[in-house]
């Protein structure tokens, strides 16, 4: 009798996981994204974060629940959470991280410090932790202790601070502890980050310079702090009633303070306080020289603005939509901080922040211009055109899954966007745009009418365009006659060039039908009787066939060049004849393939002697052979071997 099977489990490395998190990141600023995130999930009314780039980190403050390491929401404490991974004490559907992963970017530290109060609790806590990365385990005792002088934990962080060092922590003294931080609220102290060119991105000092530095403008872009949700009407110019709907959607939150330490003066620094809300641009005031779409010469260096928003209701929950119009240079004057062609600005670019995007709980995910793809909204396709983008930003938000990274969607999110009434919801939304524009101006449809006209235009030019150089390129490319026909003897025909297959064919069938069945080459030409553009080429008979037997059919396929090299890329058990205009002659035995598992060798025979050659012995890859051989011509080969033949080549411009 065998003896009772063990149970075997598989093996999870923490520490392995753990490594892949705390760096899968696509910008530096990410960490600070999460932890806004995680400060409005805690119900934080003040958020204060202060660069540090001699240690190249930062300190992060939020006044919310704290970390509890007694009570828990979904089976763990909040301070648990935080070094677990895929616990959480946040809801799916409530918030944008629930998956407890956002957090561990910290972890791509040197140091991480943890200082921590909740408003049941008499004393604050604290935790520091080396090398976080490696360090935390399974294993790993992340129990805080108690500190009743937190401000004495924070300066020893710092033996021997530089001067920016050392106005933050005299901002962050016992006083601050004891009447801003004294109840309750999370103090993250990050060192030594893994960030390459830290000051780039972290250096918040903007005192003298006509720009706002990386780190603010990502906060404003893409953070939970700049919720697109967030409209203020007498700002930007939204409708005022859709405000309120707006207001009412889950996690909606335009109270919170957001302060960056700064520079503010020279030589003086402070927090700066960065509004609420997706920085979308001002709406025009009596001074602005404002013309729509239909007034303009040039679309392109117009100014024009328009404003509509929305909600609808798809499965339950409540998708909000804004549309904000500002054609091209009005963007560039009013967004004079971003990035552009030639100049770096802040780092973030502006073309970055035009054309549609994905939101989720009000933070921009990611761009998702491909929903014009869809054929429901096929009227609006040209948005999804690079110029037309730069006069737009339409930004789709709901409760969207996304990945670890939270910089994409995930494969369920992706199928709600190609749901055709989720579609539907989109295209009456832009219909309605298209009236309600900017009160009673109606500049989404002028705008669209215009693109359309406009790209319309382009590729008009552009084919017209092809068309001149193909016009004026003729008299540069190979000619020739055929003395011995009457009709073609004064006559010059122009050679085919790379990608001109289908005239490979049409000069191969107009000859075929001038060569006689005596001819010591006629059973190289065969008599094409159809052309097509998929599939095999065309279907020829034998010169001397005059039938429509089954048996008789050749199959025919015509290149501009052809190599044994390359995969044939149709069935070698359904052709007969490769025709290209020229091609090199390979070596006997070499072997040629198709892309359906067939392959054959290549044989020089007498019959194609100096005109091709014959792909022979041809089998499938499980060895099923097929009887029959190819012949691969060279048809400028052919033309001078049956015809006399008169080929000129003129000389090239310089």
């Amino acid at each position: 009798m065998s003896e009772p099977r063990k149970p075997l489990h598989p093996v999870i490395s923490y520490n392995h996981i753990l490594s892949e998190l705390s760096v899968n990141r696509e910008d530096p600023c990410e960490v600070i994204r999460e932890l806004i995130s995680n400060s409005y999930d805690a119900k934080a009314s003040q958020i204060q974060i202060y660069p540090l780039l001699q240690e190249k980190g930062f300190i992060f403050f939020d006044n919310g629940t704290g970390l509890s390491e007694t009570k828990e929401t979904n089976g763990i404490t909040p301070y648990r959470a935080f070094f677990s991974i895929g616990k959480s004490t946040k809801v799916e559907g409530e918030s944008i991280g629930y998956k407890c992963q956002g957090s561990k970017l910290c972890f791509a530290s040197k140091k991480i410090t943890i200082i921590t109060r909740c408003s049941d609790e008499p004393s604050w806590r604290y935790i520091s932790i080396d090398n976080p990365q490696k360090n935390i385990n399974e294993s790993f005792d992340i129990s805080s202790h108690c500190d009743y002088r937190p401000w004495d934990t924070l300066s020893q962080l710092f033996l021997r601070p530089k001067n920016p060092t050392k106005n933050i922590l005299k901002e962050l003294n016992q006083d601050f502890f004891t009447n801003h931080f004294n109840y309750q609220g999370t103090m993250i102290i990050i060192e030594g980050l893994e960030v390459q060119d830290f000051s780039d991105f972290y250096s918040s000092n903007e005192y003298g310079k006509n720009e706002w530095s990386y780190l603010k403008n990502y906060i404003r872009f893409n953070t939970r702090h700049g919720d697109m949700r967030i409209l203020r009407p007498s700002y930007t110019g939204f409708p005022q009633r859709r405000e309120v709907s707006f207001r009412e959607t889950i996690g909606y939150n335009d109270q919170c303070q957001l302060f960056l330490w700064s520079m503010i003066r020279y030589n003086k620094y402070g927090l700066h306080e960065i509004k609420p809300g997706y920085p979308y641009l001002k709406k025009p005031d009596a001074t602005e020289k404002i013309k729509t779409p239909a007034e303009l010469s040039s679309l392109y260096s117009g100014k024009f603005s328009g404003r509509y928003c929305s909600t609808f209701l798809h499965d339950e929950i409540t998708y909000c939509i804004t549309l904000a119009i500002d054609g091209n240079k009005r963007a560039l004057e009013k967004y004079p901080e971003l990035g552009r062609k030639g100049y770096s600005k802040s780092g973030i670019k502006l073309v970055d922040q035009r054309g549609t995007f994905i939101s989720s709980e009000g933070v921009k995910i990611c761009p998702y211009n491909k929903i014009f793809e869809h054929s429901s909204l096929e009227k609006y396709s040209i948005l999804a055109d690079k110029k037309a983008q730069s006069h737009y930003i339409l930004i789709i938000n709901g409760s969207f899954s996304v990945v670890t990274n939270r910089n994409s969607l995930t494969d369920d999110s992706k199928q709600i966007l190609k749901d055709n009434s989720f579609l539907e919801h989109i295209k009456n939304f832009l219909d309605e745009a298209q009236d309600e524009a900017q009160g009673k101006v109606p500049v989404f449809r002028e705008l669209i009418e215009r693109l359309n006209k406009e790209n319309e235009e382009t590729r008009l030019a552009a084919y017209r365009q092809k068309l001149d150089k193909l016009k004026k390129g003729i008299q540069y490319r190979t000619r020739f006659k055929v003395n011995n026909i009457e009709q073609l003897k004064d006559k010059w025909i122009v050679g085919p060039k790379e990608g001109e297959e289908h005239w490979v064919g049409a000069l191969y069938t107009m000859f075929s039908h001038l060569v006689t069945v005596d001819s010591p080459y006629a059973k190289l030409w065969v008599r094409p009787i159809t052309f097509r553009g998929f599939g095999i080429d065309s279907i020829a008979l034998p010169l001397e066939e005059n039938t429509f037997k089954y048996t008789a059919y050749k199959g025919l396929e015509y290149k501009y060049n052809f190599s044994e090299a390359d995969e044939y890329n149709h069935p070698f058990t359904v052709t007969n004849f490769i025709v290209c205009w020229d091609m090199p002659i390979p070596k006997e035995g070499e072997q040629i393939k198709d892309a359906y598992e067939y392959f054959g060798y290549v044989s020089l025979t007498e019959e194609l002697d100096d005109i091709g050659y014959e792909i022979v012995e041809i089998q499938s890859q499980t060895g099923k052979p097929h009887y029959e051989n190819i012949k691969v011509i060279s048809l400028y080969k052919l033309l001078k071997k049956t015809f006399d033949c008169q080929f000129i080549t003129p000389p090239q411009p310089k």
